[in-house]
């Protein structure tokens, strides 16, 4: 994606009700749109952490006032389950025994506004989490049928963890294949938008590791990247390398470019 079209959408995107539109108006599937939102989010979330916790005594105190989570959350501009957690936190208690342990908390109030804000939140809350995790399983199973089907052999990153390897990227070819003349040795899976600060991370996190201990390779962002990130002599793709195999890869490719918020 070119960076004048990302930076459009980038500045549109404010919440779930604006992906619809925005996927149709770019032409676009409705993950990608959400993709870049998330991280949007993200971003925003960032830099007001520092505010949010130095702060964390005067939104109880306006709690106990009676100003819900929600509200506090919607007035200070930030997901409702940061929110919750502020409040869990301020009130004494430990985040992960009250979200164990909802239906049974002896303050009701508190135990209904997590549960509210817990469905508010599209982007921190459990299941936003789980979500992210179920998009990320479902990448990694496409590549992995991708790479039955041209019969290549590999080693998974679990495969790798127990051959005791440190840095471990999804997936160790067996065999180099070739793409645009370039020796791929791994596979990395990433089920989200390529925008410059993702990339710059995980370049430092892991890319430049998996090249020193194994060679190059490729990382795929399923949902996009920009045009403009580059990896010295590795490859980075994105959802349509891997279409025009089998329907059933096609089928789980759209499954999961639509699969938003």
């Amino acid at each position: 994606m070119d960076k004048r079209t990302y930076l459009q959408i980038y500045e549109n995107v404010n919440g779930p009700e604006n992906i619809d539109d925005l996927a149709m108006k770019f032409n676009e599937p409705a993950g990608v749109i959400a993709a870049i939102l998330n991280q949007k989010i993200v971003s925003k979330v960032k830099r007001k952490m520092h505010n949010l916790q130095s702060k964390s005594r005067n939104y109880l105190y306006l709690w106990n006032k009676g100003i819900s989570i929600i509200v506090l959350a919607k007035d200070n501009e930030v997901p409702a389950t940061l929110m919750a957690s502020v409040i869990i936190k301020e009130l004494g208690y430990s985040k992960k025994y009250v979200l164990k342990h909802l239906d049974s908390l002896e303050d009701k109030r508190l135990a209904r506004e997590i549960s509210e804000a817990i469905n508010e939140d599209h982007f921190f809350s459990p299941e936003a989490h789980k979500a992210q995790s179920i998009r990320g399983q479902m990448g990694e199973e496409i590549i992995e049928k991708w790479l039955n089907y041209k019969e290549l052999g590999f080693s998974t990153e679990e495969d790798l963890r127990e051959m005791g390897m440190q840095k471990t990227p999804d997936f160790l070819l067996d065999e180099p294949i070739y793409v645009d003349d370039v020796e791929i040795l791994w596979i990395e899976s990433k089920a989200m938008f390529g925008d410059e600060r993702e990339h710059a991370h995980y370049l430092k996190k892991q890319f430049q590791y998996y090249e020193r201990d194994y060679g190059t390779g490729m990382v795929i962002y399923w949902y996009g990247h920009l045009d403009s990130i580059t990896m010295d002599g590795n490859i980075i793709r994105d959802h349509s390398f891997y279409r025009d195999s089998t329907p059933e890869i096609n089928m789980d490719i759209e499954e999961l470019l639509n699969s938003s918020i």
